[in-house]
């Protein structure tokens, strides 16, 4: 990101270089930090100052800094595009980076500070704000960098936080943001950690791998998974402009169970989506099969789905045996060669394991069996046994 410096700015930073051998340690620190500052002072705020609809600018006014070792701006404020009126406005630092959520709904200001940087997120219905709440796991607030990343989503802000006095990248975490009924911002932080998972799947057939990639999104170290994302780009993007084919969310609560698997059909990879969803003895199961193209749309290759109830006292009961087993053998064949890539059956996690080997649900053991005779036979001696177990004989 380039930063506009003015020649009189430069000019002052090659001559305090020069004369910083010549005095005290401790004055030439101060003059070196000053010259610092002043430079990023000049500055206008970074990223995109004006807001996606037009409506609203950043500016950063300079408070001056005489006789001070280490300058620093006076506010940073949010003003009528139209009119110029403040609608709102802060103390500002030494530098301001804004990044404005795909609506303008909120921006996000990165603010650098001398061994540390905050977040704080304006809202531009009611500009109200809020600093981005320093995450658990962070062990000094006094040189934690935290900077906005990208907005994920309209109410989901990217950040990362790194140590100042370490090496390395930091830890990257999202914030999610509500407006509450008491009129208040409203930030919770949730680390995100992703990892590229094996296997070279070539889901588009375009003859270059895809990279997937899983994402957990919880509490520090790992603890209280919110959820599971998987990504899948295309082996053709780049690191900065990469092709998503897929993108997709699992969870350990109820609602959001479910499986992501990657099976070879005919030595082509495609992408199975298996939801074998019940609620209160009643299931309905589904599959479906696709290949991507390099538009990122996907060619349903095969579907397939099977209802039943459990309650066979229930009025409208539907029960096929026969259904359910042809269901679960054409599946079986489907799985022949497959791997999980990210499944929450039954509020568990697994990922890696061959798709036969995914039977944490009900009927799922009929994977097992090599004959549609042999599944049809078990769905009915498990029939009978719900019926008497119900007194519904």
């Amino acid at each position: 990101m380039e930063k506009g410096r003015l020649a009189g700015i430069l000019t002052l930073a090659v001559i305090t270089a020069v004369t910083v051998g010549a005095e005290y340690p401790r004055m030439a620190a101060q003059r070196q930090e000053a010259a610092e500052c002043q430079t990023l002072l000049e500055t206008p705020v970074e990223g995109n100052a004006i807001s996606p609809d037009g409506r609203y600018q950043l500016r950063q006014t300079d408070a001056g800094g005489d006789g001070e070792a280490v300058p620093s701006m006076e506010t940073v404020q949010l003003v009528s595009a139209d009119t110029g009126e403040v609608l709102w406005e802060e103390s500002g630092d030494y530098e301001t980076a804004a990044l404005w959520s795909p609506e303008g709904t909120y921006v996000a200001l990165s603010q650098r500070q001398r061994a540390c940087g905050s977040v704080t997120v304006v809202e531009t219905e009611t500009f109200t704000s809020r600093q981005v709440p320093l995450p658990e796991d962070v062990r000094s607030a006094e040189y934690a960098w935290i900077s906005a990343e990208e907005w994920v989503d309209s109410d989901t802000l990217r950040i990362r936080c790194r140590d100042t006095r370490e090496e390395g990248s930091g830890t990257v975490y999202r914030c999610l943001l509500a407006m509450e009924e008491s009129g208040t911002l409203s930030g919770t932080v949730l680390k995100e950690t992703a990892e590229v998972l094996p296997g070279n799947y070539d889901f588009d057939h375009d003859g270059v791998p895809e990279i997937t990639e899983l994402v957990t999104v919880g509490g520090p170290g790992g603890r209280s998974v919110a959820w599971y994302e998987l990504h899948i780009a295309s082996g053709t993007g780049t690191a900065d402009a990469p092709k998503l084919l897929f993108d997709g969310t699992l969870a350990l609560q109820h609602p959001v169970w479910g499986s992501f698997l990657a099976v070879t059909v005919e030595g082509k990879d495609n992408f199975l989506m298996f939801a074998p969803v019940m609620y209160q003895g009643f299931a309905d199961y589904r599959y479906e099969l696709v290949s991507f193209r390099a538009d990122g749309s996907a060619d349903l290759l095969d579907s397939g789905g099977v209802s039943f109830d459990l309650s066979f006292g229930r009025e409208g009961h539907q029960f096929d045996a026969e259904a359910i087993a042809g269901f679960f053998w054409k599946l079986r064949g489907i799985l022949q060669n497959s791997t999980v890539l990210m499944s929450t059956e039954n509020g568990e996690f697994q990922t890696g394991i061959p798709g036969l080997e995914l039977q944490n649900y009900m009927f799922g053991d009929l994977l097992s069996l090599n004959s549609l005779e042999a599944m049809e036979a078990a769905v009915r001696q498990q029939e009978a046994e719900m019926k008497a177990e119900q007194g519904a004989i």
